[in-house]
């Protein structure tokens, strides 16, 4: 079961059902548990801080979803990252082993927002208009 380190902790630590061992390919590794979020809730299952300080293991899809109607085991998405070798060309991949009981992400208790979604010919002007990634500058 997924469990909180202290009670005012917003996420809830999850484990490693089984050994793995974690290479450039993502592989899905199984919780342990399933969940039935209140209706009006979803879960999110994100890496633990720990694990992009102190592993190469990095979460390919970023946040896992888990909608409110999923109802089998939850499992996380991992991979290891390339790490450059003798040359900045040259890559390599350090496989992580992961170990039943180890602490490898937590999931977050969020509340669904509902929106319609409305198709228009033309968007509203603002200041910033069509700029993104990284039009603002870099300081």
């Amino acid at each position: 079961m997924p469990t909180k380190a202290h009670r005012t902790d917003a996420a809830w630590d999850c484990y490693a059902r089984e050994d793995v061992t974690v290479g450039a390919e993502p592989v899905l590794i199984g919780l342990g548990f399933m969940i039935e979020p209140p209706e009006g809730y979803y879960v999110e299952i994100v890496p633990r801080s720990s694990i992009g300080l102190k592993t190469q293991l990095r979460q390919p899809n970023s946040i896992g979803i888990i909608d409110n109607g999923y109802r089998n085991e939850v499992k996380a998405m991992y991979e290891s990252r390339l790490m450059p070798s003798s040359g900045m060309l040259d890559c390599t991949t350090i496989p992580q082993k992961i170990k039943a009981g180890d602490r490898i992400a937590q999931m977050i208790l969020r509340k669904q927002e509902e929106a319609e979604l409305v198709e228009v010919d033309e968007l509203s002007e603002t200041d910033r208009g069509a700029g993104g990634f990284g039009s603002t500058g870099v300081r």
